[in-house]
């Protein structure tokens, strides 16, 4: 019979982990940007104020500039006529984020209904540790707000999936489109994932179906296609199409939570795997192969993001050598994703290549990538992973020592001097 502690130990870890985003607040953390979440919701402020007055204002204004699609800053602006100050605004929105664990966990149920409960609740509680997400709840950040909505998505898809009968569009699947397109007009990559759907849509149902679905999503985009007419700059910000710097240097900043998880599995777990470790060799030598020859043509300011590996690369080495290994290990796990589940192949491109920019940060996958690991992708090393609680509570030990070099880099901001 299982302990107390051992019993509670969920509870215990969730309750902890929430206490320390409020202490976060208390000391206006901000781990994730050495800055960057604070200058947002300072700069963006202006834009909420205006809203305050009209809903009807371009991000892209005369004294504010949004580069982001406008439902967050509308919700503030509402909240903002109820409720005349910033600093309470910014607690109520912090005290909130304290529910997304709660639905990752309500995901993790549904995806996951013969994993133990404890390890799922301790696994959403690990979204505490994760710089950005901490950052944004204290910042009153946009993309805490497309988490929500992406995870109302979640819950309905994941229900979906997970039926037999795809012949009819159930309220479940309106339901579904609404929350994703809620998502995108919160934050405007999550087109990318509605992509993904479109084609799962595609091959659940009979084309009528299709069609039918299409013309309602449609009509859900035209909001979007009129945002992006009168302000064009919502999809020009920061747009680059050198691909080869962002497939090293995304698959270099999804190595970074998937190590963890694939090392754990690789070298411990006793069940029985997809992909044999034997395989593994292979998978990395065509990924080093993929690696060195994108490398030639790799150009990219290391001084404005590239993700915790390209930082640290620079801080131990001077040189890009060790981001070049995390580029080449996170190809070979994305490739045993790919391998595992065919029909991931497509979400996880759009992920590599759908963040192309002059710029990449690490929090645009932060804790998104996470949740569609665990949610949208079926995978062998994750279903092991979940199996025993030693797995989780080293990931716990992992995003710790992530949270407090971040938060160390925020105070004494290291590299900003590299």
């Amino acid at each position: 019979m299982k302990s107390d502690l051992e019993q509670y130990s969920g509870k215990i870890i969730f309750a902890l982990l929430s206490a320390t985003l409020l202490i976060g607040f208390y000391f206006n953390e901000d781990s994730a940007g050495s800055g960057g979440f604070i200058a947002d919701f300072e700069n963006t402020w202006a834009y909420v104020e205006v809203l305050k007055e009209s809903i009807f204002v371009l991000p892209w204004g005369d004294n504010h500039y949004v580069g982001h699609t406008p439902l967050h800053f509308i919700i503030l602006s509402k909240i903002y006529i109820l409720i005349d100050d910033k600093y309470l605004i910014r607690l109520i929105f912090c005290i909130i984020s304290i529910l997304m664990p709660l639905l990752f966990y309500v995901c993790l149920k549904i995806n996951y209904p013969n994993v133990n409960k404890n390890n799922l609740l301790v696994l959403a509680s690990l979204v505490f540790l994760f710089p950005s997400f901490r950052a944004g709840a204290i910042w009153g950040a946009n993309h805490i707000t497309a988490l929500f909505f992406f995870l109302l998505f979640l819950v309905y898809y994941l229900k979906w999936i997970r039926e037999l009968n795809f012949k009819k569009l159930t309220l479940n699947i309106y339901l579904q489109t609404i929350f994703l397109a809620l998502a995108v007009y919160s934050r405007q990559y999550y087109a990318l994932i509605f992509v993904y759907c479109m084609y799962v849509y595609f091959r659940k149902f009979d084309l009528l179906n299709f069609l039918k679905l299409s013309l309602f999503v449609s009509i859900l985009t035209i909001p979007g296609f009129l945002l992006i007419y009168f302000d064009p700059y919502l999809v020009t910000t920061t747009w680059d199409a050198k691909f080869h710097n962002s497939f090293l240097i995304n698959s270099s900043i999804l190595s970074f939570y998937l190590i963890p998880i694939f090392f754990i599995i690789l070298f411990t777990s006793k069940e029985k795997l997809s992909i044999k470790k034997n395989q593994q060799l292979l998978l990395f030598l065509i990924s080093i192969i993929i690696i060195l020859f994108l490398s030639f043509f790799y150009e990219y300011n290391h001084k404005i993001g590239g993700g915790y590996f390209l930082k640290l690369s620079y801080l131990i080495t001077n040189t890009n050598i060790l981001f070049l290994i995390t580029s080449a290990v996170g190809v070979m796990l994305l490739l045993n994703l790919m391998l595992e589940d065919k029909h991931s192949i497509l979400l996880i491109f759009l992920l590599i290549l759908g963040f192309s920019a002059h710029y990449i940060f690490q929090k645009y996958f932060e804790p998104m990538f996470f949740f569609i690991l665990f949610l949208m992708i079926k995978s062998s090393f994750t279903k092991a992973f979940l199996n025993d609680m030693k797995n989780i509570y080293f990931l716990f030990f992992y995003l710790s020592i992530y949270l407090t070099t971040a938060i160390v880099n925020d105070l004494f901001q290291i590299t900003k001097q590299i």
